[in-house]
């Protein structure tokens, strides 16, 4: 976790006294043992950082961490000694005066010792105001007191206020002179000048300045070694309010939290402190909190996702509707409705193009996995997951031509190769496990779930683009629509005969069945993906008594199983045990038992292993439904839930399109019995049907919304054809010979039959 750690402190204390050298080191050392000290605060300071003398104990290493790196510039007099240099500096420097100034910065336990010393050196040969000073630097590696599973890598920089000026630089002034009062007039006899950088004046402002460039350094250091974390020093309000600025709601709603409060360092190392308590819970809640809230955002995006897919598809089928041929009728005609269509055509290849390079948010992840220039992934990792996609990609294509063949002897080479592919695929899935495994950890999730993030971000253009054409889409579907409704009535309606009507039905029913096999493949598909509140539920009893619940459960299943294979081993024996208890022949008898007493032996161990599991099964029941785990269990299985609801979300929707489709297949197969009829009735005849395009003060126009599509109108026939009641008075019958238009009436059995019989004896008299 990348940790942000900023102050700048003096020898003063908050009342701007001074602090003796005593007392400053037994307050560094919580511990007040320190009593041979030298009472000046620079000389003390010194060997506490570099971790010289009593600094150097073990107890005290155990809590301040051991120094892993020492560095310094100072002058020739000091002799490399940072404890010489500010001894003198509370020797000779002016009384009740800040003898030194330190810097304290937080390092990342993420980066290696050379790379935090890298963030250090780069901001001591960067930064203006450690160009012209002496100083001492020394970097401290200790546990961190909260959690004993991290390390808290920091670094101090002493530095001295005075500047090493033109004439320090050619002659270096002895100690007694150097930490002397400037003189402005004879500037070769007083002492080097005090920067005014951070002084009262402009401490706030330069302290946020140097912060800043603080945290500028190790980002830049995160990145150059590929590193997914970066520190920011503004406030929680100001990252917030910047978080929201930007349009990342999901970062503003985890930043929306009070800042943690700061219990000292002697507290924090106290477990049973009330304070650290507090502090660790809240720190629990916060990481839960964290964690659902990215889940949601997940969920949503993927929600996102499939309603903008839903909605494309949607514009574009009503825009292909619109254009039918009536369409093509009306626009010789009818200028506006030319220009209108060719934007329409236009705009629906645009969407085909666009739709193609606009992510998903799944896409994004598999792109972050997958992409070279992210590394999450080695060599081998992308040749299987290549493989993979490449085989997955054959399988749909060979399921796509087994539901468009009819040759039975195709159709089995084509079963045959897809068993193949799918064992291929097989194979790959558990060669990639470790893979996919992998990105289940956290940190890893993260790293597919930022870099998808920014993926999103840099795509944002085009799905805004996207949309936008869908937009402009069904402003001109509706424009079109509106124009077509205003002609329709001058439109010549479409005709066709019984046995057209009989053809086009046949091929719906079709087009119906192939849209019903490839959804409910879909839905199988999806079926193992989903996840039951029963299923969320055992997954969370799992995570909670670290996978122990899977395991009995397993324990349990194999002694049922091998239970049920003894009783079918022994049966055989029982049954000749039976038999021979019928005669009273003791010799037999006593052979079978024999026979059956390793089984009687093993069922007995059997049962006694089940007692066991069983025992063990009620300990974990009452660990489980303490109060504690049943909070917690209930949180994890909100998460499930959560994250698997865009995928239950997906199976919900193709289980009611399913239905639907199911609905259209039992109506239109129930509408091919009428229309047979009429077929057999039409024989020999040249009768032809069509809609009214107008009857009395009614329309078909304004009952279907607009221009009717060609499928509307052969079902409105075919519901006419099955006495329909509504649908009949809306057909015409034409007849082709001469172009006699009539009512269309529809016969019912007995007339049928009349009908039929009054045609077949016409063709024998």
């Amino acid at each position: 976790m990348a940790f942000y750690h900023c102050s700048i402190k003096t020898s003063k204390d908050k009342k701007g006294n001074f602090i003796p050298g005593k007392k400053h080191a037994d307050y560094i050392n919580r511990e007040g043992e320190y009593k041979d000290y030298d009472n000046k605060v620079g000389l003390a300071h010194a060997e506490y950082i570099n971790r010289e003398k009593d600094f150097a104990r073990q107890e005290f290493l155990r809590k301040h961490g051991q120094c892993v790196y020492k560095a310094n510039k100072l002058p020739k007099w000091a002799k490399g000694n940072p404890s010489e240099f500010f001894k003198s500096a509370d020797v000779y420097g002016r009384k009740n005066k800040a003898s030194y100034r330190e810097f304290e910065l937080a390092l990342q336990e993420e980066l290696t010792l050379e790379q935090n010393i890298e963030i250090v050196n780069t901001i001591l040969n960067n930064y203006e105001y450690f160009q012209d000073k002496y100083y001492a630097v020394a970097i401290h590696d200790k546990q961190a007191a909260l959690d004993d599973n991290k390390q808290q890598i920091h670094c101090h920089i002493m530095v001295s206020d005075k500047i090493i000026d033109e004439i320090e630089k050619t002659n270096e002034r002895p100690p007694e002179q150097f930490f002397k009062t400037y003189c402005r007039v004879n500037t070769d006899k007083g002492g080097a000048k005090v920067d005014r950088y951070f002084s009262k004046d402009n401490f706030g402002k330069n302290l946020t300045h140097f912060r800043k460039h603080y945290c500028d350094v190790t980002n830049a250091i995160f990145r150059k070694y590929g590193i997914d974390k970066t520190i920011d020093h503004k406030s929680l309000k100001m990252q917030r309010e910047e978080a929201l600025r930007n349009g990342d709601y999901v970062r503003a709603e985890i930043l929306n939290r009070p800042a943690e409060q700061y219990i000292g360092t002697i507290a924090s190392y106290d477990k049973n402190n009330p304070l650290v308590q507090k502090l660790l819970e809240n720190r629990k809640y916060i990481t839960e909190r964290t964690n659902l809230l990215l889940a949601a955002s997940e969920t949503e995006k993927n929600i996102k996702d499939t309603i903008l897919i839903d909605k494309i598809n949607s514009s574009m089928k009503e825009a292909n509707d619109a254009i039918d041929e009536r369409c093509n009728t009306l626009e010789s005609k009818v200028a506006d409705i030319s220009i209108l269509k060719n934007d329409i055509l236009f705009l629906l290849n645009q969407i085909k193009e666009t739709s193609k390079d606009v992510l998903s948010f799944e896409e994004a992840k598999a792109l972050a996995k997958y992409d070279s220039k992210y590394d999450l992934m080695t060599k081998d990792e992308k040749a299987l997951t290549n493989k993979l996609l490449n085989f997955n990609q054959k399988s749909i294509e060979l399921q796509n031509k087994i539901v468009n063949t009819d040759n039975d002897k195709i159709r089995q080479q084509l079963d045959n190769e897809l068993e193949k592919t799918n064992k291929a695929i097989s194979a790959l899935k558990v060669q990639l496990r470790p893979t996919n495994k992998k990105f289940t950890q956290s940190a890893f999730k993260a790293k597919v779930t930022k870099k998808a993030n920014y993926l999103l971000l840099e795509n944002a253009p085009l799905r805004e683009k996207l949309e936008l054409l869908k937009d402009k889409l069904d402003v001109q579907t509706a424009n079109l629509k509106q124009i077509l409704k205003e002609n329709i009535i001058n439109l010549p309606a479409q005709s066709y005969s019984a046995k057209e009507v009989k053809t086009i039905l046949d091929n719906l029913v079709i087009d119906v069945k192939n849209s019903l096999e490839y959804k409910q493949q879909e839905y199988k598909s999806l079926t193992s993906r989903v996840i039951s509140p029963q299923r969320a539920r055992e997954m969370a009893y799992n995570v909670a008594t670290n996978h122990k619940y899977r395991e009995l459960k397993e324990a349990k299943r194999l002694i049922a199983k091998e239970k049920i294979k003894l009783e079918q081993e022994a049966k055989p024996l029982i049954n000749q045990l039976e038999y021979v208890q019928k005669f009273d022949d003791s010799y037999s008898l006593n052979q079978v038992k024999q026979q059956l007493q390793p089984y009687i032996t093993k069922y007995h161990e059997l049962n006694v292993k089940e007692q066991d599991i069983f025992a063990k099964f009620n300990e974990l029941e009452a660990f489980i439904n303490s109060p504690e785990q049943q909070e917690k269990i209930q949180s994890i299985i909100e998460g499930i839930l959560t994250k698997n609801s865009p995928i239950k979300y997906q199976y919900d929707t193709l289980r009611e399109q399913i239905s639907s489709l199911k609905t259209e297949l039992k109506e239109l197969k129930n509408l091919s019995v009428g229309v047979n009829n009429q077929v057999r009735l039409d024989k020999n005849t040249n009768f032809k049907y069509s809609i009214k395009l107008q009857t009395g003060t009614t329309s078909v126009a304004n009952i279907s919304g607009g221009s009717m599509s060609s499928s509307d109108t052969i079902k409105l026939l075919a519901q006419a054809f099955n006495g329909v009641e509504g649908a009949i008075p809306l057909v015409a019958k034409i007849d082709e010979q001469t172009d006699e238009v009539l009512d269309y009436k529809h016969l019912n059995i007995v007339d049928k039959r009349a009908k039929r019989s009054n045609a077949i004896l016409k063709e024998f008299s």
